[in-house]
């Protein structure tokens, strides 16, 4: 198969799947940033949106027990949340390495 910029190779498919697995880790930070936001203000927690987005993200955060610090705002900075992202982050950015050597 021949496409306009060049011969199909499995080099190409790897870089498709890891621009896939990167976009996915990066959808899911996202949505971790967005509980982090949620969570650091209290009223946003207690309405309907907020409770499902923290529902909805409660199996991606990592069970590292740190603590969670009391905001001004009546609500908690998810320590924990915040660590994935940065997580997330990081093995997208190696990923995007992989990617550029492949």
């Amino acid at each position: 198969m021949r496409l306009a910029g060049g011969p199909v190779t499995q080099t190409t498919f790897a870089k498709t799947y890891l621009t896939i697995a990167m976009n996915a880790l990066f959808v899911l930070a996202v949505a971790l940033t967005a509980r982090v936001a949620v969570e650091f203000f209290g009223a946003l927690a207690m309405t309907s949106l907020g409770t499902a987005i923290v529902a909805a993200t409660d199996y991606l955060v990592l069970p590292l027990g740190l603590t969670a610090p009391r905001t001004p705002y009546g609500g908690v900075f998810d320590t924990d949340a915040a660590v994935t992202v940065v997580v997330l982050l990081l093995v997208e950015w190696l990923l995007s390495l992989v990617r550029a050597r492949a």
